[in-house]
């Protein structure tokens, strides 16, 4: 945070590929537009550089910047809604605590979930998200990568046992978190 605050670009850089998936996440959430999701996440992301010297930790700064996104989105459906009398959906724009919690835990597991597949082995990494994210099959990962059908499931599965630990205990607070908002805070 001192080299985001003294105004580093390399400190913003990873301040932004901490955040931006997970804020485009959000917004996509509220507003059904990845467009208008990539466009408030990157407003929030240069709120928080322009006011860097404000932020004393990353937890402040992040909560800063989901709390612009949300309220662009809002903005943003608001406007269409007087633009257009169209069939949004009322609901959408409640904007509930505990709506704007679970999309909030969704977003950072979403967060932590792609930060952890960056820190994975190279070849790992790349069998993972041709594997899960790009939905290929163990041949079409084969010969995307140049490897036999073995290499890509050793390293697949390699892949997924490291993910486990990394994020073995990012999913029993997601639990504890669900717990709460399904049966606690309703």
């Amino acid at each position: 945070m001192q080299g985001f605050r003294q105004g580093r670009e390399d400190c913003f850089n990873t301040v932004f590929e901490r955040l931006y998936e997970a804020l485009c996440m959000y917004g996509y959430k509220i507003v059904g537009e990845r467009v208008v999701a990539e466009e408030w996440a990157e407003r929030a992301l240069m709120a928080v550089w322009e006011r860097r010297e404000q932020f004393q930790e990353f937890l402040s700064l992040r909560h800063y910047c989901y709390t612009v996104v949300r309220n662009g989105c809002f903005t943003w459906l608001r406007q269409q809604r007087a633009v257009q009398e169209s069939d949004l959906d009322a609901e959408i724009l409640v904007d509930t605590e505990l709506n704007r919690l679970q999309d909030i835990i969704r977003a950072e597991t979403y967060r932590e979930l792609h930060w952890a597949i960056e820190g994975l082995p190279a070849q790992c990494r790349r069998v993972l998200k041709l594997s899960y994210l790009e939905g290929m099959s163990i041949k079409q990962v084969a010969a995307a990568l140049h490897m036999k059908a073995g290499t890509v499931k050793s390293q697949r599965n390699r892949g997924l046992l490291l993910l486990r630990k990394r994020l073995l205990s990012i999913f029993v607070v997601c639990c504890f978190l669900n717990f709460i908002t399904q049966y606690i805070l309703r």
